[in-house]
């Protein structure tokens, strides 16, 4: 059996092709830029060369691309936008309205550039595996960062999310979406489910970038062998770091920040706090990061544990080494022998349970 694993990050998106058949090490893998970094170029093109811009396609992952329409707006430029592209720049379109963007349903004239948004671009990733005789997979599992349909605070949102999965038991399984069986609110999840299923692919698995990489970083044997006590598991990515608390493979609690805001001594300290059971929603979502959540219930599982092994921490991402130095002396994971692979792995070991779950039912 063929999966392709896809991890849509800020800076990189990570492609494994996983045949069931094949040496892991032989498999197929690449890291490339990420679509929102691709499109975010292809706007600043359009800029440069003075023309207006009009923007359709899907619901996608802002940051550079969103930073992108921005610049151009403020160089004077017209933009225009379909609904569901406009919703990449935020959720509420009286106020993607406000900043200047058109909102129809097509191209105002000629005179505008057109750009396609979506967060997997299936062709090109055909098209470069057909240049050394692969072919792509019909079954996929992809992971993009979802903050949910919000229309005041997204951060406080995306954790109100994160309780809700964490409560029901925080098994892997919980964190994954199979064939379209998406919350209404996750409209990222929903649009990447919209691309592939458009594309021809018959299997997809959806989830959240964090919970991938999280899960993934159980695959590193070091890490696998310390599951049966308290972890911490800590994904520096390049736009956001998310921390893990998991007791028996299951997450009791998790926190979020944006990674350009942290240092080895910050993230330290809210580290300290975390595993101490005490940081708080409102603290970290004061300090500008997305927030905590730590099940009471869950914490005094782990209290119990803690006391008796203390917390392995362990790191990932391609940010981790702001940690090199870090006090809590973390190990630094390599799932699979290669780290930037760590939420490809997650997803895989999710999709697998999730083919399981559903034969058995």
């Amino acid at each position: 059996m063929r999966v392709i694993a896809l991890d849509v990050g800020t800076g990189t998106q990570d492609v494994l092709v996983y045949d069931t058949e094949a040496v892991l090490e032989n498999n197929v893998k690449m890291i490339l830029p990420s679509q929102t970094a691709i499109i975010a170029d292809r706007i600043k093109a359009v800029t440069e060369g003075g023309h207006n811009l009009f923007l359709h396609g899907e619901t996608m992952g802002g940051g550079p691309s969103g930073a992108a329409v921005r610049a151009h707006i403020q160089q004077g430029y017209n933009t225009a936008a379909t609904p569901l592209a406009a919703k990449t720049l935020n959720d509420d379109l009286a106020k993607v309205r406000s900043w200047g963007v058109e909102i129809t349903d097509a191209r105002p004239s000629d005179e505008y550039i057109e750009i396609e948004l979506k967060d997997v671009d299936i062709p090109a990733l055909r098209r470069a595996l057909q240049e050394f005789n692969i072919s792509l997979p019909k079954t996929c599992a992809v992971a993009c960062q979802d903050h949910g349909e919000s229309y005041e605070s997204n951060r406080i949102f995306r954790f109100q999310h994160f309780k809700q999965v964490i409560e029901h038991g925080g098994e892997l399984r919980d964190f994954g979406y199979f064939d379209g069986r998406i919350p209404s609110y996750l409209t990222r999840l929903k649009a990447v489910h919209r691309t592939l299923t458009k594309e021809g692919m018959k299997s997809v698995l959806v989830m959240d970038t964090g919970p991938a990489a999280i899960f993934g970083a159980l695959c590193d044997e070091v890490v696998n062998e310390r599951t049966s006590g308290p972890i911490i598991i800590v994904n520096v990515g390049n736009g956001h770091t998310l921390a893990a608390m998991l007791y028996q493979t299951r997450v009791i609690g998790m926190f979020e920040h944006h990674t350009s805001m942290l240092n080895a001594e910050k993230l330290d300290y809210f580290l300290s706090l975390f595993i101490d059971g005490k940081l708080s929603q409102a603290r970290v979502f004061k300090d500008g990061g997305h927030g905590c959540y730590i099940s009471s219930s869950g914490y005094r599982e782990i209290d119990r544990a803690y006391k008796e092994s203390g917390f392995f921490v362990t790191t990932i991402g391609p940010r981790r080494y702001i940690m090199k130095h870090s006090q809590l002396d973390p190990y630094f994971a390599v799932p699979g022998g290669d780290m930037m692979l760590a939420g490809c792995f997650g997803l895989l070991k999710n999709y697998f349970e999730s083919t399981r779950t559903s034969a058995d039912t």
